[in-house]
């Protein structure tokens, strides 16, 4: 059995990524055997050495909120009549170019050729970081993601959309039988005048898409074949409904009252943050041509999300690290690590960004008993970076990357 040693003059060890000087991993068949301090862990004199010098070692960075669309995210328009063989075949290169960015897990909420490409990762037919997905929304009539052109028929047909108990227990049992690992609802959207319906014009003037009858059917049958459920939920009103009905993981989460911030943070719910999406979508206004409006809706969504992170955070909300990316050429996953870069912009400490976009991300796949930190037992996955007196920035660039002990970049 291959036994592999890192030495770095840096290693975040544990789940709270505690700075370790001089430290060393030693992995073993995928596995950390030992991780701590260069003089205690030991020294096989069958092991590969690998000395990153003045490095930083820490876990592999996970994306909590991504989606494998496989098209232009300028032409998602097309994303549900487009063939599923040439998507997952271009969500597949764009998933290699995310692991050797460094991300090593990521959670795809919303894709109908997720649990495929999943499954053509753990087999070793393509190169990609550890998948968690859902596979398709489920959406109600007229709900986040059901808007003309297509008819809510085709929907339907899908178990894209379901409304009522009944209507949502088969579709969740549907993910089920497909292979999904999570479900996600879309519990907000815009009005029925609004131009950007999933989002809402308005990220203050939200409407819900459910019961809370309705929620908790779906949370109650996905609980009982073991998936938690993700809801996209932007509002006071859509938040709210995501924690009366007991949905596990809340993403954006913006856009809400102090009542509810308080009850997130009584509750202790993971809140996903999302920075990244609308961050690339202001980068890109010129260069693609965005309409006034598309970029009036984008603004005042940033001003939103910006301020609920930063009240949050004095809050004590649990926040992790995803990005909602969905390919180039707007949106790459190569760019994952900027949302590190843009929580720490908006107040996070670099060692708390660190920590939700590893191990607090990892709790948000349901995955943390076996990576998201440097830990005996855990699977070997981790990365270095050379320039960690950057702090976050450093992510960038990754000198070397390891998924489940095999090397994909570097050494």
């Amino acid at each position: 059995m291959t036994l592999t040693r890192i030495t770095a003059d840096l290693v975040l060890l544990g789940d709270d990524l505690t700075p370790c000087r001089n430290g060393a991993v030693l992995i073993e068949a995928g596995r950390i055997m030992a991780a701590g301090p260069d003089a205690s862990v030991a020294r096989p004199p069958e092991a590969i050495a690998i000395d990153l010098g003045a490095a930083t070692l820490l876990p592999g960075l996970i994306d909590a909120h991504m989606h494998t669309f496989g098209m232009p995210s300028n032409g998602l328009g097309a994303l549900n009549t487009e063939r599923e063989p040439y998507r997952a075949l271009r969500a597949a290169g764009e998933l290699r170019e995310l692991l050797h960015a460094g991300f090593t897990s990521a959670r795809c909420l919303g894709s109908s050729i997720g649990p495929d490409l999943r499954r053509a990762i753990d087999e070793g037919h393509v190169e990609g970081p550890r998948l968690v997905v859902a596979g398709q929304f489920i959406s109600s009539t007229g709900g986040t993601w059901d808007a003309p052109p297509l008819p809510s028929s085709w929907g339907r047909a899908q178990t894209a959309v379901a409304d009522g108990v009944d209507q949502i227990v088969q579709a969740v049992r549907e993910r089920a039988r497909a292979g999904a690992d999570f479900i996600k609802l879309g519990l907000s959207k815009g009005g029925t005048q609004d131009r950007y319906h999933a989002w809402g014009d308005d990220p203050h003037a939200q409407v819900t898409t459910y019961s809370v009858m309705e929620v908790r059917a779906a949370v109650d049958e996905a609980h009982r074949n073991g998936m938690m459920v993700s809801a996209h939920a932007i509002g006071t009103a859509a938040v709210n409904l995501a924690l009366d009905g007991g949905v596990d993981i809340i993403e954006h989460g913006y856009a809400i009252d102090e009542a509810t911030r308080s009850r997130l943070v009584a509750e202790r719910k993971i809140v996903v943050t999302t920075i990244s999406q609308l961050f690339f979508h202001r980068a890109a206004y010129d260069e693609f041509h965005y309409p006034a409006w598309e970029r009036d809706v984008y603004e005042r969504h940033w001003v939103a999300m910006q301020r609920d992170f930063e009240q949050g955070l004095k809050a004590g909300i649990r926040f992790a690290l995803g990005t909602d990316l969905i390919g180039k050429p707007t949106h790459p996953l190569a760019r994952a690590a900027k949302e590190f870069e843009l929580a720490v912009e908006w107040g996070m400490s670099p060692d708390a960004a660190l920590r939700a976009g590893t191990f607090c991300a990892a709790e948000a796949l349901g995955i943390a008993a076996d990576t998201g930190s440097l830990v005996a037992g855990k699977s070997a996955d981790l990365i270095a970076v050379a320039n960690a007196h950057e702090g976050v920035i450093g992510l960038n660039d990754p000198i070397l990357v390891m998924k489940q002990g095999q090397l994909v970049k570097g050494a």
